[in-house]
């Protein structure tokens, strides 16, 4: 009876609190959700903006091609920006205009401001719903 050691339950709790195997695996699986939240939500909010920036660029693009073509039709103008957005999202822009006579004490001068607006959708839904995008530029055409 002497060689043989037993274990009572408070000697195995200290051994097993004791016992370092696994905890790097367990610590992992508490963190990860959290750093690949992060990670994707500053991806998305990072899309946005380059979209944010697409559209803006492609309204100014297109003010100023209607200020060189003034005679030109409104859906040759949206043609135009569509064009100029990055990827694919030139279809999913909407183009409003609105002119403005005499917009400097001059006849002959019209004031077109181009507005587009794009909605954006995130990737991951905890960021919200659907953002309304919007880019406005003036062009300023002599007739």
């Amino acid at each position: 009876m002497g060689s043989r050691q037993k274990w009572g339950p408070v000697t195995r709790l200290s051994r097993l609190a004791g016992d370092q195997d696994g905890v790097s695996i367990l610590e992992f699986a508490l963190i990860a959700p959290l750093l690949l939240t992060m990670t994707v939500g500053v991806i998305d909010f990072a899309r946005m903006f380059y979209v944010r920036q697409g559209l803006e660029y492609a309204t100014e693009e297109a003010a100023r091609y209607f200020m060189l073509n003034p005679s030109a039709a409104t859906t040759a103008v949206t043609t135009e920006l569509r064009g100029k957005m990055p990827g694919t999202m030139g279809p999913s822009v909407n183009v409003a205009y609105a002119d403005t006579a005499n917009c400097n004490a001059n006849s002959t001068v019209t004031c077109t401001t181009i507005t587009a607006t794009y909605s954006f959708s995130f990737v991951v839904g905890y960021l919200g719903a659907a953002k309304t995008l919007r880019a406005t530029a003036q062009a300023v055409r002599v007739m």
